[in-house]
């Protein structure tokens, strides 16, 4: 695990442990940030984070204004949903 830290973060209440790059630990944070934002939109809690999955998947393939993922930041988007998936399992 060389070259990367352990960032803890809160999904829907949720510690996650992930290990990851230092570089992108910021990102991971802001991700997580989204993630609960997106969340807590969504009436129905028992489905709120595969809703919320398929709107940020969604969302990721639309054309955007300026601004747009990188492969970078939709692999560390789609590696942090596949990991709390795992957890809540």
């Amino acid at each position: 695990m060389r070259n990367k830290e352990i960032l803890d973060l809160m999904i829907m209440g949720k510690k996650i442990s992930i290990a990851c790059p230092p570089k992108d630990k910021e990102g991971l944070i802001n991700a997580a940030e989204i993630l609960n934002e997106h969340i807590e939109s969504i009436p129905d809690k028992s489905n709120a984070l595969i809703l919320t999955s398929l709107d940020l998947a969604f969302k990721s393939q639309l054309p955007q204004e300026g601004s747009t993922l990188s492969k970078t930041e939709e692999k560390n988007l789609n590696d942090l949903i596949a990991k709390i998936k795992q957890s809540m399992s």
